[in-house]
């Protein structure tokens, strides 16, 4: 597995897991999801992992004012036969981004149903501090936190 710059392109060789299509739909679809990639790139430094050529996920930390950053990853199911390795590597590209850019707080939100992804992003330090109703369409998300 290695590790390069995000670039939007890698979405559109990325088959996304079914549970990171959650919300998509209220985005408008692929399109949507294109659109807000772009977003990501421009907001902050992004990474893609690839293994045998192939897309594996996609994330980054997009900054806000402050020292805030918004974490974000987009997986295909090939995390799930690497799972220790994408953890590790994305707990080392969310430190990185935190010492490079100074940042004290790193957020994200999951879907409620998502109980895997929640204990993925327990593994890389996130904690739950809330729930957003409603945030995407009808569905509800929690909000996770890693504060230094």
């Amino acid at each position: 597995m290695r590790v390069i710059p995000f670039e939007v392109a890698h979405v559109r060789r990325l088959e996304l897991r079914p549970a990171d299509r959650l919300g998509f739909a209220a985005r408008g679809g692929r399109r949507g999801l294109l659109a807000l990639a772009a977003m990501y790139r421009a907001s902050g430094p992004c990474w893609t992992v690839l293994h045998a050529g192939a897309v594996v996920a996609c994330g980054g930390v997009g900054v806000q004012p402050g020292a805030t950053g918004n974490a974000w990853a987009l997986t295909s199911a090939l995390v799930e036969a690497h799972p220790v390795a994408c953890a590790r590597l994305a707990r080392r590209c969310l430190e990185a981004a935190e010492s490079g850019l100074g940042l004290t707080r790193i957020q994200t939100t999951v879907h409620v149903r998502h109980s895997a992804r929640a204990k993925w992003f327990g593994f890389l330090g996130f904690e739950r501090e809330a729930l957003l109703r409603r945030l995407v369409g009808d569905d509800n998300y929690y909000l996770y936190a890693r504060v230094r």
